[in-house]
């Protein structure tokens, strides 16, 4: 009985002195890298790295038996989609803050012409359905007999918020300065204008304009 337990004792031991080599042989260290293309690269020897890119090589542990080239495809495939997914993201980012921006500058355009009483120019930058629907010259008519104009140029505009719906399509909730042609109090409305993006260039709904009023 005694000589089966010192057996066992002695196969135990065994196990656990070999255990350490056993795990260190299941896993080999591979280097990390993606280059200013976004391409992720490995490679098993660090001087193969580029030396630009050793401050930022990612060491790792990966399974012997995963060393296979299907593995290191499959690898490979992922971190290039996740590299591929952030570089879509940073760029839909940038050009939503462009087309915000362009929004913003038509906006500034669209009520220097209304106050400015450039009511022909004005119409140029109507959007297709309301141009179909009425003429330059009636609009011209209705906007020079409106009560209602654009306050001085530091009360036309208190606030904008421009809410990108896609490249083609956005809306603008401006917070505008409405004062009687004839003299009077300014009173300020919040009023939301649709702006499509038509041949190469944002666009107004002709008719919201001459539906503002204070």
């Amino acid at each position: 009985m005694k000589m089966r337990k010192v057996m066992k004792a002695g196969v135990l031991m065994g196990v656990l002195i070999l255990l350490p080599t056993v795990c260190l042989s299941d896993t080999k260290e591979v280097y990390k890298w993606v280059d200013e293309k976004g391409t992720v690269h490995f490679s098993e020897d660090e001087s193969n790295v580029p030396e630009k890119y050793r401050d930022q090589t990612e060491k790792r542990s990966v399974p012997a038996e995963a060393e296979g080239p299907d593995h290191k495809v499959k690898v490979r495939k992922q971190d290039g989609k996740a590299a591929k997914d952030r570089l879509a993201a940073k760029e839909e980012k940038i050009n939503k803050n462009r087309i915000e921006g362009d929004v913003v500058e038509f906006v500034k355009t669209i009520l220097s012409l209304w106050k400015e009483g450039k009511y022909n120019e004005l119409y140029d930058h109507g959007d297709q359905k309301s141009r179909r629907a009425i003429s330059r010259e009636d609009f011209e008519r209705r906007m020079k007999k409106k009560r209602t104009g654009l306050a001085f140029s530091w009360e036309t505009l208190r606030d904008i918020q421009v809410e990108v719906e896609s490249a083609t399509l956005a809306y603008a909730t401006l917070r505008i300065g409405l004062k009687p042609k004839g003299g009077g109090e300014t009173k300020f409305r919040t009023e939301t204008y649709r702006l499509p993006f038509e041949k190469g260039m944002w666009k107004i709904n002709l008719r919201k304009i001459l539906q503002t009023k204070m």
